[in-house]
């Protein structure tokens, strides 16, 4: 047993954030709620909108996001990939957009929250993920762990949804034109394991 959670603690994608004792969940740099690279479960309150400027290499991307409801979240966003050529003669670096959204499916009780959601799900498909994820709060420590597909799935573990349908065994091209969506890639391929860890600065009260 313990083989097994070294093994899973080791394989696990974690991010470390530390984050001041806030009542809005943060922003991960796609701008949807969650950890620096990864989604978490939570959601900003119904009628919150958020814009997240990341700046990085080779990434630079704008996210707007947006929830119309407690239990969606959804945005666009739009990057320079400082990596690439635009192509077309054009001189500079490669442009491009996408959505993403994610949706609630459980809040947390004595189980931990859970979600699922899809990133850059039509266009180019260059961040193209699916993800389902937990997230659990417990004192000034938050726990995330998911499982991911497309971009998320580092660790290349069998996919689960095969059992339903061969058609997710292998992934669909995500690169389409503008405005298509990747339907035979969604939750398709290979899968991977992530997890992160957030702790909150309690807020300090002076005597």
């Amino acid at each position: 047993m313990l083989k097994i959670l070294l093994r899973i603690f080791f394989l696990c994608s974690l991010s470390f954030a530390i984050n001041s004792e806030s009542s809005e969940p943060s922003k991960n740099n796609h701008g949807i709620s969650g950890l620096i690279n990864l989604p978490n479960a939570y959601f900003a309150d119904a009628g919150n909108a958020s814009m997240t400027i990341f700046r990085g290499e080779p990434d630079r991307k704008y996210s707007f996001t947006f929830s119309p409801t407690n239990w969606m979240e959804g945005g666009f966003y739009y990057s320079d990939l400082t990596g690439q050529e635009y192509g077309g003669g054009y001189k500079q670096s490669l442009k491009d957009k996408g959505f993403n959204v994610k949706f609630k499916l459980k809040d947390q009780g004595k189980l931990p929250a859970l979600a699922i959601g899809l990133n850059d799900f039509a266009g180019t498909g260059i961040y193209s993920s699916e993800y389902i994820v937990s997230s659990y709060k417990y004192n000034n420590f938050d726990f995330t762990f998911g499982l991911g597909w497309g971009t998320l799935n580092g660790n290349k573990l069998t996919n689960p949804f095969k059992y339903l349908s061969n058609s997710f065994e292998k992934r669909g091209n995500p690169k389409r034109g503008g405005g298509q969506f990747s339907t035979d890639s969604y939750f398709s391929g290979k899968a991977g394991y992530f997890g992160g860890i957030e702790y909150f600065i309690p807020k300090f009260h002076g005597a």
